[in-house]
């Protein structure tokens, strides 16, 4: 039986649906909504995420509202084999909210084999170049494009030399002005409370819009931080890491986590939160 050919239209037809269909099963999933909202409850970070399975373990009944999560950098520590939209998109599903991190290049004074510029001009591009990276890492990971998401630049602890903290203010500055094009996102900052010197982004011409200091006094209230002014992110502007390396079992399974109370912005909202800490 001879099979009778296509018209034409049908024949373009078929072809744009074929198209559609290789585009939609290309394009990354949306695993979470754009922007991010205050969250005030508990949270934990641990260096790869955990499976979806341990997550679920880790919701219910717990003091837990969200998680740190490691999304790229060159001097990430961590490999991240479940970090994926489909993760975010189970989770999220769970409840869970995001403290989103990036951590790219270190001070120029430290030993890490990936460190930025000492040139203050240089530094400031650098910091623009990782805002740009970790966008698309944002993007890849299935959030959507539009304006509001929070991300937090890891910056780990530095000597007290002051041509290097020059040159980190200048980076963390391209930091934060790369991240307020459109479409905007809410540029934040983590180190040590001391050791980074969180406070001297406070007199930045243009701040990160939140903090989240590490200081392991075991006390959960972001109010209560050494080395940062009392008059500086006073908004729910702050997100403490208050209990550093130390493993908790929860649901039947154990993890190595540190410890954080959010006073501050978490993606995709601050909506669902078990407990309040500070």
């Amino acid at each position: 039986m001879k099979i009778p050919r296509l018209s034409t239209a049908t024949s373009a037809l078929l072809a744009a649906a074929t198209s559609l269909s290789l585009l939609l099963a290309s394009a990354p999933a949306h695993a979470i909504a754009p922007g991010g909202g205050v969250l005030q409850g508990y949270g934990f970070d641990t260096c790869a995420a955990p499976s979806s399975g341990a997550m679920k373990a880790w919701w219910s009944n717990t003091p837990w509202s969200f998680v740190g999560v490691y999304i790229g950098g060159s001097a990430r520590g961590c490999s991240q084999p479940n970090l994926t939209a489909t993760w975010f998109n189970t989770t999220v599903a769970q409840g869970w909210r995001y403290e989103l991190i990036w951590v790219g290049p270190q001070a120029p004074c430290t030993t890490f084999a990936s460190r930025m510029s000492s040139n203050t001009t240089t530094s400031y591009q650098q910091g623009k170049n990782e805002a740009l990276a970790a966008y698309n890492a944002l993007k890849a990971l299935g959030f959507g494009t539009a304006a509001g998401t929070p991300v937090v630049y890891d910056l780990e602890n530095y000597p007290n030399n002051s041509g290097c903290r020059a040159a980190v203010k200048s980076f963390m500055q391209g930091w934060v002005d790369q991240l307020a094009l459109a479409p905007a996102q809410v540029a934040g900052v983590y180190g040590s409370a001391c050791g980074s010197y969180i406070d001297d982004f406070a007199t930045l011409a243009r701040p990160p819009r939140f903090i989240v200091p590490a200081d392991w006094d075991s006390n959960p209230s972001t109010t209560a931080m050494v080395c940062v002014s009392g008059s500086h992110w006073t908004s729910h502007q702050r997100i403490k890491q208050y209990r550093g390396d130390h493993n908790e079992t929860w649901g039947g399974v154990t993890m190595n986590i540190d410890s954080d109370c959010a006073n501050g912005p978490v993606a995709p909202s601050g909506a669902n939160m078990n407990s309040a800490c500070n």
